[in-house]
């Protein structure tokens, strides 16, 4: 197995923390709540001494978990205060579920140490 830098991990916390205010703009705060605790998880390992990689694959399957097929995620549509359509928040989501589908493919690819 093989350590991912710390700016990795920091980088997750972000688009985590990007995730969670979309959420709550969307008026879907359950959601945001899952993103927020994922984000905290992330900064603890950030901050602990020692590199914690099962901790590490725990959390970044719990994530992707949230995207499975069945999920509400999935498919979900934030919701606006006002009655005008707003794209702009809808667009800034999708790209910021890529991003962080991304960002997890790319951690679960280094958590191994591939042997040719």
């Amino acid at each position: 197995m093989q350590k991912i830098e710390t700016w990795r991990i920091k980088e997750l916390s972000l688009v985590l923390q990007q995730m969670t205010e979309l959420l709550r703009q969307g008026n879907n705060h359950e959601w945001a709540n899952v993103f927020s605790h994922f984000r905290t998880e992330s900064q603890n390992i950030v901050t602990k001494k020692e590199f914690d990689a099962d901790q590490l694959e725990r959390l970044t399957r719990n994530i992707k978990n949230c995207f499975h097929n069945t999920s509400t995620l999935r498919n979900l549509v934030l919701s606006r205060e006002s009655s005008l359509p707003d794209l702009d928040i809808d667009q800034e989501f999708l790209q910021t579920k890529a991003h962080l589908l991304k960002i997890l493919d790319d951690m679960k690819e280094r958590m191994f140490e591939h042997i040719h």
